[in-house]
């Protein structure tokens, strides 16, 4: 690959499902900016634990790509929705790296990653709109209704198993994803193909990539309900 101008190197990282994980890649050639070098990569499997290896899994990537931290030219991160504390962890980290190198920080929900997660094979042999599933820790998962070209339909929500069947029967998707597919009931509409996908920092850089910007979003959490936090009773 030649350099350019044009080249855009872009740290990415989550943290917010069941895995941290961390990804590097460069954008390049001026007349395709979303062309990706995917430069290094690392995912670990994850539910606990995530403020001790997240930076030093940032270091192994940047090391095992060749590249210095301050060549960075934006950071991406997961919004969410998922875990609170890997949310919190990896959205800290990302506006950290942000105000340190002075770089811009790029916000990805979790659904259109792990959408964006889907083999294109897939997507292409069942196009068509995408419900993705996200494990709320509870009995009931947060929803996203996707477009086929990953577009939010509509703002995403926590959904009780009425709601969803209200909106699979409105919307006939396609394909149902995320890391919350267990709670997929398998009588539902057999038109709908359920495919297992879930987010990580690789899907993250390639949406982050976008050189229209189309998945950016605002690197806040998307936290969609309130923390599970008991509150000292009154004395």
């Amino acid at each position: 690959m030649t350099a350019s101008h044009d080249d855009r190197l872009i740290l990415a990282m989550d943290a917010a499902g069941a895995t941290c994980s961390v990804a590097l890649g460069v954008t390049y050639g001026a007349n395709r900016p979303w062309d990706l070098l995917m430069l290094a990569a690392r995912k670990v499997d994850l539910r606990h634990g995530h403020a001790a290896i997240l930076v030093p899994m940032v270091d192994e990537v940047i090391r095992a790509a060749g590249r210095t931290l301050t060549a960075v030219d934006a950071i991406a991160v997961g919004i969410g929705p998922g875990g609170f504390t890997g949310l919190r962890i990896a959205l800290a980290t990302a506006r950290g790296f942000g105000l340190a190198l002075d770089k811009p920080v790029i916000g990805i929900t979790n659904f259109q990653a792990a959408a964006a997660n889907l083999n294109a094979a897939e997507r292409a042999a069942h196009a068509g709109d995408i419900l993705v599933f996200i494990d709320s820790r509870r009995e009931e998962p947060y929803v996203a209704h996707l477009a086929a070209d990953l577009s939010l339909r509509a703002v995403p929500r926590f959904m009780s198993l009425a709601e969803i069947g209200g909106l699979v029967d409105l919307a006939q998707p396609a394909i149902v994803t995320g890391d919350g597919l267990a709670l997929w009931p398998s009588d539902w509409p057999g038109t709908t193909r359920a495919t297992p996908s879930s987010a990580d920092a690789e899907a993250v850089l390639r949406l982050a990539a976008d050189p229209a910007q189309r998945f950016a979003h605002k690197a806040v959490p998307l936290y969609l309900r309130e923390p599970d936090v008991s509150l000292p009773k009154a004395v």
